[in-house]
């Protein structure tokens, strides 16, 4: 049995929403695990490398050199697929995140 959530915001709701910019994201599936990887750029141009497992995300690396946090991501990723993991492109998505 597959599961999925969809999450909405209440536009009606006092809660602040801001859009986070991924400049890459990776979704990967292996059986009924989900992993995912991205980057994060902030307003101070400093990338951020982020790796999500059993529902917990972490920071795997951070810097101003926005390769090294690509090189961050594509080496969990290339882990992931040599385990059979299947991965894809999901960049182009659009996340809202609460700031409350």
């Amino acid at each position: 049995m597959l599961l999925s959530a969809v999450v909405f915001a209440d536009p009606s709701s006092n809660s602040k929403n801001t859009e986070t910019n991924n400049k890459i994201y990776w979704l990967c599936k292996n059986q009924r695990e989900v992993r995912t990887m991205r980057v994060e750029i902030d307003s101070a141009g400093v990338c951020h490398a982020y790796y999500s497992k059993q529902g917990t995300e972490k920071s795997v690396g951070s810097g101003r050199n926005h390769d090294s946090c690509m090189n961050f991501v594509n080496n969990i990723k290339t882990n992931l697929e040599k385990s059979n993991w299947n991965c894809r492109d999901i960049s182009s998505a659009t996340i809202t995140a609460s700031l409350d």
